[in-house]
């Protein structure tokens, strides 16, 4: 699958020029799906010269029976064997999310016109359905690595987080020896889902017991445990 930036002149061009004329075909997607982030999917495009995919955030759709721009997220255009094969598996992946998708079919001229100049009717042409894709965020892996500065009364926490794709605010919580609870907060900018992501707070031992019990969450709406860790937190006499 070859993919390309699809400017907005070309994407009403294409709409317009796909606009089903009466007695062609759509084409029909079958189904779509995806394989670690790489859409997929079956359809049919009989005779069909070119055939696109278009992956939008919402199903609205204009009048000419296109999805709006605005929401449009992706597009691919089809190459000649995934059209006669009638699968494709696209080459780049897209973020984790809900997303609806469409397929475009410009009917041979050459070979699909009669002889009155009207299309042949088993020629695809037009505008497909849309069918719902689900893209499911990679499962995250949380790893905590601590470093005790004795002589200053100091210990970095630093969680990762492999792979993640976005903003993760968290909060780290302890009991201190007298057994009040203190937590302070940070943020992970994650930014691919390819790529990890790490932070780094620093917290004084002073106040701390020989062994100290770590509790990484998420903050904010539904927060979540991320990883426990007991640690030797041994203050400086000095």
């Amino acid at each position: 699958m070859r993919r390309f930036a699809v400017p907005v002149f070309l994407v009403s061009l294409v709409a317009a020029v796909t606009a089903a004329p009466a007695g062609a075909i759509p084409p029909l997607l079958a189904s779509v799906d995806q394989q670690n982030r790489h859409v997929t999917g079956t359809f049919s495009a009989p005779r069909a010269s070119d055939v696109t995919v278009y992956i939008a955030s919402s199903p609205a759709l204009a009048t000419d029976g296109h999805f709006l721009q605005e929401n449009i997220v992706d597009a691919d255009f089809l190459t000649d064997s995934e059209i006669q094969s009638g699968r494709w598996l696209a080459e780049s992946q897209i973020d984790p999310g809900s997303y609806y998708v469409m397929l475009s079919a410009s009917r041979d001229f050459s070979t699909c016109e009669l002889a009155d100049y009207s299309p042949d009717p088993s020629c695809a042409d037009g505008m497909s359905s849309l069918l719902p894709l689900s893209v499911p965020a990679p499962i995250t892996k949380y790893a905590v690595k601590t470093e005790l500065l004795r002589n200053i009364n100091i210990l970095y926490l630093t969680l990762t987080a492999n792979p993640l794709g976005v903003k993760q605010p968290y909060q780290v919580c302890w009991e201190t020896k007298a057994q009040h609870k203190k937590c302070v907060k940070g943020t992970l900018d994650g930014y691919s889902w390819n790529s990890d992501a790490d932070d780094m707070l620093r917290i004084g031992t002073k106040g701390l017991a020989k062994r100290t019990k770590f509790t990484w969450t998420t903050t904010g709406g539904g927060r979540k445990k991320l990883f426990t860790k007991t640690v030797a937190t041994p203050t400086s006499k000095l």
